[in-house]
């Protein structure tokens, strides 16, 4: 299994959100739905791409992107958002697949409203969830070389995770921005 790189994940957003994530990755970024994502490159470098809405996008590139974004002086924010953490749960080379429904404490402990589903997330997908009474970001994509989870919530709410959701038996790394 390759080595997965975590980093602190980048929010695209703003009036040319769009516009700044054709110009970074190309007409397919076009093509991805709300909560969809896709692998890619930016200068050579691995990066996933997911978006969050019509012109809103969160991006895990370890390398400076708004300084990639300021040359093009559109209307829109780049930054990384200092109070979100980033549990990274990837999956082990013996076991299948990691999807919510192999980790049976957080489908038990999540809820989602329709039209979003946890239960068989596809990879390249995200949902956002509830777990007790914080809000999660659920997105299963490509972390190294196997699917896996990454959870996105607030850094106040990381302690009461582990409590509600022990995670036994698996790799967890967990981000925290430095601004």
């Amino acid at each position: 299994m390759s080595e997965v790189t975590i980093t602190q994940p980048w929010d695209l957003a703003g009036a040319d959100g769009l516009v700044a994530a054709r110009a970074l990755f190309g007409e397919p970024v076009d093509h991805l739905a709300p909560f969809q994502s896709m692998e890619t490159e930016l200068e050579g470098v691995p990066c996933a791409v997911l978006r969050l809405c019509d012109r809103n996008f969160r991006i895990t590139y370890p390398g400076n992107l708004d300084h990639r974004v300021a040359p093009l002086r559109l209307q829109l924010w780049v930054k990384r958002l200092d109070w979100m953490g980033r549990l990274v749960l990837p999956n082990s080379p013996s076991t299948t697949a990691l999807t919510a429904e192999s980790l049976p404490a957080i489908a038990a402990q999540a809820t989602v409203r329709a039209p979003h589903r946890l239960h068989s997330l596809p990879l390249h997908s995200a949902v956002p969830a509830h777990v007790a009474t914080f809000p999660v970001l659920i997105w299963h994509h490509p972390l190294g070389d196997r699917p896996g989870l990454e959870l996105h919530l607030a850094h106040r709410h990381i302690e009461n995770f582990y409590r509600l959701i022990p995670v036994k038996g698996r790799s967890v790394s967990l981000t925290t921005a430095s601004s």
